[in-house]
């Protein structure tokens, strides 16, 4: 096959510039860039100079695109913060009241606002983390809240209970000490788990055993209504949904206070 790459080279490099559109805004200069967001909408990279160069910026479109859709507070959290840190790292971004920029020399104008757009879509895909694809990430989100509102001293992870029989096929979450009966806290994120945990609820009730016990959903609605109905049946507390960060905490912080 016979190509004439100069000639191609040329047409890309005719086609991607007439896609790119320049404008002026106050003391910023505005680039529309061949890239569009899930919206549909095009991304914008926002220059202003400064001693050195340019500061590129998406003057915290990005991060405003999703909180129409999603609670940053509860969407960056666990594995999902840690992948958008990666994220920024790996681009050289940095982050200020939701603004995402880098700065760069003059000479290195180009390839700084590809790097923001290549950024700006990696960091949008963490919208399309769902209800399905956060349940990889459930027991991190779990146990970052967890140990966010409690010591090491009061947190025991995969607790066996000592004097039960066949304890370790019976294994909790987490067991967290307090000043009276301990608290159980068990994840649940399918309807598997569901029915696991009910059937050790249940296990350690009829064997006498004196606790609370919390449950955590990745999602309470996604689990079947009869599923539901054991688990909230044999469970003293439910929280629905793992991102309701202020209701895991004031559940957990009652107990440990009363």
């Amino acid at each position: 096959m016979s190509v004439d790459l100069q000639a191609l080279q040329q047409q890309l490099c005719t086609t991607f510039c007439r896609d790119v559109a320049v404008t002026a805004r106050n003391d910023r200069i505005v680039i529309s860039l061949p890239m569009t967001a899930r919206d549909g909408d095009h991304l914008t990279a926002y220059l202003s100079q400064t001693p050195t160069g340019w500061r590129v910026s998406d003057m915290g479109s990005t991060l405003m695109r999703l909180s129409y859709d999603h609670d940053l507070s509860k969407l960056l959290t666990g594995a999902r913060a840690q992948l958008f840190e990666t994220i920024l790292t790996e681009n050289g971004l940095s982050e200020d009241d939701g603004e995402l920029f880098l700065d760069v020399p003059a000479d290195a104008l180009p390839r700084g606002i590809f790097t923001l757009g290549q950024g700006l879509t990696r960091i949008e895909d963490l919208g399309l983390w769902t209800s399905k694809r956060v349940v990889s990430t459930f027991y991190d989100d779990l146990r970052n809240t967890l140990k966010r509102c409690l010591s090491s001293d009061e947190l025991m992870e995969d607790f066996v209970v000592p004097g039960l029989p066949s304890a370790e096929n019976y294994p909790v979450d987490y067991c967290i000490r307090t000043a009276g009966r301990p608290l159980f806290v068990f994840g649940v994120n399918s309807k598997d788990k569901a029915m696991l945990t009910t059937i050790i609820l249940q296990h350690l009730m009829q064997h006498g055993q004196n606790f609370e016990s919390l449950v955590v959903c990745a999602n309470l609605d996604e689990i079947p209504k009869l599923d539901q109905r054991r688990l909230m049946n044999a469970a003293n507390d439910v929280v629905s949904h793992v991102e309701d960060v202020d209701a895991i905490e004031r559940k957990i912080r009652h107990r440990v206070s009363a």
